[in-house]
């Protein structure tokens, strides 16, 4: 894996990342103000990917907002061609909850590699893809060959966001912007993005089965060709995973109540292996089971835990087909036996 290092400054190492102060009674407060770290290698000129199933990364790195005491949080940042690197905050008028957002056209959300560290790791492909619509390039080589990117690095800035999820007007972006000097950006096209699923699943129409085969870089034919949940044509950016699969039964004749005797099936963002990392689970802890076999001929839907370890289980008796949406923006999972057809209304799936 390609990646451009940056090291903190020592200040910033005895500090730590988190300038919250424990309390005998932690009470949390809505955050004033926080920063992101100017990047060490700002002035080193680094190309973004033209692949997206290119790892490549650059980094970012801030502190932790003071909500009154220490906080799992998670992390992410805006870009922008734009030196003040412009965001909105939108107030909820019936909840009065405070959201920060990009400005479309003028800024962008990054997705963090490592949602929960302040020491933050985004793909230079997202990066790209980015700066191209931000350019106004979306999917157009002449444009492209046209614009200012093909003619040499550009400079961008970037705000940081936080947020502890769950927590109403935890939100916030960082009071000051940092800049990368010299990126060049390569010419990438906008493609669906995709998850896998691992599990008593096979492919309807390769009907080669998983079988918990380990969800690895080793194994990356295997789950590229048979086990991904993939961005519909009409829905590319919106970060909604569509899939069909068949659930493979353990026997034919299934103890039920033996949650063991389900079958079962999680997702993985990336195939890093067994670590949490990557992982969509039902819950946090490993080798645990959530049954929804009680709704699974209706459709069922329910949370996905990221970086979560338990799996979702349905006892079969024979091979059964169902068809899966991911939602990983709001972080829900629909599933519905059968094959179908799945259109949107907003972010809700209706399978047809």
């Amino acid at each position: 894996m390609k990646k451009i290092s940056i090291i903190l400054a020592m200040s910033a190492v005895a500090l730590g990342f988190s300038s919250c102060k424990q309390e005998d009674e932690p009470k949390f407060h809505e955050p004033t103000s926080f920063t992101v770290s100017t990047p060490a290698l700002q002035n080193i000129e680094f190309a973004t990917a033209n692949d997206k199933t290119d790892a490549a990364t650059f980094n970012l790195f801030c502190t932790q907002p003071d909500y009154g005491y220490s906080a799992i949080c998670k992390y992410s940042a805006i870009v922008s061609l734009d030196p003040e690197c412009p965001v909105e905050t939108v107030v909820d008028e019936e909840t009065g909850v405070k959201t920060v957002q990009a400005i479309p056209g003028k800024s962008v959300v990054l997705e963090n590699q490592n949602p929960t560290s302040a020491a933050m790791a985004f793909k230079t492909y997202d990066l790209g893809i980015a700066l191209l619509n931000l350019g106004g390039i979306v999917n157009d080589a002449d444009a492209y060959a046209a614009s200012d990117f093909a003619k040499g690095p550009v400079k961008c800035y970037f705000r940081a966001l936080c947020e502890i999820e769950g927590i109403a007007n935890s939100q916030i972006a960082s009071a000051n912007t940092v800049s990368y000097n010299a990126v060049r950006v390569m010419y990438a096209e906008k493609k669906a993005a995709w998850i896998y699923i691992c599990g008593d699943v096979s492919n309807p129409d390769t009907k080669v089965a998983d079988g918990f085969k380990g969800p690895s870089m080793a194994n990356f034919e295997h789950y590229y060709n048979n086990f991904r949940l993939i961005e519909p044509d009409d829905q590319i950016g919106t970060k909604l995973f569509v899939g069909k699969f068949n659930l493979d039964p353990k026997s034919d004749a299934p103890d039920l109540g033996n949650v063991d005797d389900t079958s079962q099936f999680r997702f993985f963002s990336e195939l890093l292996g067994w670590t949490n990392t990557a992982s969509l689970g039902s819950a946090e802890g490993d080798f645990y089971v959530l049954p929804i076999a009680d709704k699974f001929a209706a459709g069922f839907d329910g949370d996905i835990v990221l970086q979560g370890l338990g799996n979702w289980g349905v006892w079969v008796s024979e091979q059964t087909p169902m068809t899966i949406v991911v939602d990983l923006v709001q972080n829900k999972l629909y599933v519905k036996e059968g094959f179908h057809d799945v259109t949107f209304v907003g972010r809700n799936p209706e399978f047809n």
